[in-house]
């Protein structure tokens, strides 16, 4: 923990500490994702994640917070979330303090990017003032001085990139790709409802919770800077009678379009294991570079949605490429299901010796 104090223009005096999981006594004093606050606060992420929190105090007490989330072992590309400050101690210039600490944290590490988004205009004009600018949707972007053209040279091509399975370290690197401007596809990720001018930070977490327990899967593109150039996201339907099928989302830069294919028949394999027998992409009608990266890895267009889409101008049909993969045998039995009859009950009912006199 690191601590300095700033004379606020009330003349407070605000104690700001940075502090690193696990909070300990911190936990419910700052915000964190639902779905991952328990594993993250309490320091079991920090093999992939680097996530400071800024804690303001005054005369001990907690009046405003924030975070950002890098990976732990490059730290170049982060996203800010959690900016908090308790409603009694606003326009005191807390957030302001504490965001300075937080640049400065973040460019220690040579930190070039930073992503967050808001809908407050008050907030806004705060991140103006430290470099951030409106990037996608209702997102923001801070580029560090030496950034240079980051749009143009962060994911260029740098030799073959690897697949691999995704990590929490890829949350603010796959921030990097969906915030990306290019390829502008409509459906940019369709488990999140993320189109082409969506924002994309939070969506990672609902993502990797969706795959658990053996529901999909999540394979990246990473290239050798260390940096996701494509993703693939498979989650099965949960139920009985659909659970051989599976929809996949997926997004490719254009620098390692020649590997879309490569990554979408990893996927199909992760699939397999998973006892998934098709997988199923919705395509806008329109997007030909990604219909013919899907064509190229087996993908056939099964069905066509009439004006399901809208990119505000005109309605687009949107498409249903099918993959099927042979020899797959089903994951789970019938009783797994909820609604469905487990074997006890089975057992009992084929006995009988309890029925009561008065049932059909």
């Amino acid at each position: 923990m690191t601590t300095e104090t700033v004379q606020l223009k009330t003349g407070e005096q605000l104690v700001i500490k940075t502090l690193l999981p696990p909070l300990h006594d911190y936990v419910s004093k700052v915000g964190c994702w639902t779905d991952l606050r328990d594993d993250l606060l309490n320091g079991e992420l920090t093999e992939w994640l680097f996530t400071p929190y800024f804690v303001g105090e005054i005369d001990g007490e907690v009046v405003g917070s924030m975070s950002y989330y890098t990976p732990s072992d490059t730290r170049d590309v982060g996203v800010v979330e959690f900016v908090r400050t308790e409603e009694e101690h606003r326009s005191k210039g807390i957030a302001s303090a504490l965001m300075d600490c937080l640049i400065q944290r973040f460019r220690v590490d040579n930190g070039i990017a930073l992503y967050l988004c808001t809908t407050n205009p008050i907030a806004g004009s705060l991140y103006e003032k430290y470099r951030f600018w409106y990037h996608v949707g209702d997102g923001m972007r801070y580029l560090a001085p030496d950034a240079g053209d980051f749009d143009r040279t962060y994911l260029a091509h740098c030799g073959p990139a690897r697949i691999r399975d995704a990590t929490w370290a890829d949350l603010p690197r796959a921030s990097v790709l969906y915030n990306h401007p290019e390829p502008r596809w409509l459906l940019k990720e369709y488990f999140t409802q993320t189109f082409r001018e969506t924002r994309f930070e939070s969506h990672f977490v609902r993502l990797m919770r969706q795959i658990e327990d053996r529901n999909g899967a999540f394979v990246v593109l990473e290239n050798r800077a260390q940096r996701i150039v494509g993703t693939a996201v498979l989650n099965r339907f949960d139920t009985f009678q659909e659970q051989h099928i599976a929809t996949l989302s997926f997004r490719v830069c254009p620098s390692y379009f020649e590997q879309g294919a490569e990554l979408l028949t990893a996927a199909a394999e992760k699939a397999k294991a998973l006892s998934i027998q098709g997988l199923q992409i919705y395509v806008a009608d329109f997007d030909e570079g990604q219909k013919e990266m899907l064509k190229a890895a087996g993908f056939v267009e099964e069905a066509r949605l009439q004006n399901r889409l809208y990119d505000g101008k005109t309605s687009i049909d949107m498409l249903v490429y099918t993959l099927w993969l042979a020899d797959v045998n089903p994951l789970r039995t019938e009783e797994d299901y909820y609604g469905n009859r487990k074997r006890w009950q089975e057992e009992r009912v084929a006995a009988g010796h309890n029925k009561p006199k008065n049932s059909n």
